[in-house]
């Protein structure tokens, strides 16, 4: 019986025969790896890439929509009465202005008040001289 017992001991676990199948399924796996990786990658991008041509394809159909709107003369009509301020012989047009688009008040009075480019360029170098001095701007529109 201890022979028996013996030989079952001295059997190797791992046989040549297992660590060559081992290694060829290894082999095996590592060769399919690489190109399962490129197939899902390329997947990928011909799905991206579909999906981009689908968008670009609404967006001809939105075009091809708009040019079949532009060749009729009552939209070009109501877009030029709508963004122009067009009116037909015969009409009145009034523009409402919105008060919260007003113009600011400092913005008007500039824009009013009327003056050669050469002034406002002067007075700005006025200024600028005097603010750093701490000097009033009196003296300097007197100087003028």
């Amino acid at each position: 019986m201890r022979a028996a017992a013996a030989s079952v001991r001295e059997r190797p676990t791992l046989t040549g025969r297992a660590v060559i199948l081992a290694v060829v399924l290894g082999m095996l796996v590592l060769t399919l790896v690489v190109p399962l990786r490129e197939l899902v990658a390329q997947r990928a991008e011909i799905n991206a890439l579909q999906a981009q041509n689908d968008a670009a394809a609404s967006r001809v159909d939105q075009l091809e929509a708009q040019k079949r709107r532009l060749q009729d003369p009552a939209y070009i009509q109501s877009l030029i009465r709508s963004r122009l301020h067009y009116v037909m012989p015969g009409e009145v047009g009034y523009v409402v202005l919105d008060p919260d688009e007003a113009p600011a008040p400092e913005k008007a009075a500039a824009a009013a008040a009327p003056g050669a480019w050469y002034d406002k360029l002067w007075q700005a170098v006025e200024d600028a001289d005097t603010a750093g001095s701490g000097a009033s701007a009196a003296p300097a529109a007197a100087s003028r």
